[in-house]
């Protein structure tokens, strides 16, 4: 998988929850810890070998 399309993959549901907070469907607690979170998970899902190539 592309780094492009992996990026894609968590920018799109971080970009939804900010969309969701500014709109006020999602809870402001909820949206701040999903934004913190969303990152952290992305990181701790991507493999190693990935970091090294680029």
């Amino acid at each position: 998988m592309s780094p492009v399309f992996r990026a894609l993959l968590w920018a799109i549901p971080s970009f939804a929850v900010a969309l969701g907070w500014i709109a006020d469907l999602i809870p402001s607690p909820l949206a701040s810890t999903l934004l913190l979170v969303l990152p952290i998970v992305m990181l701790a899902t991507t493999p190693r070998a990935v970091c090294r190539k680029a």
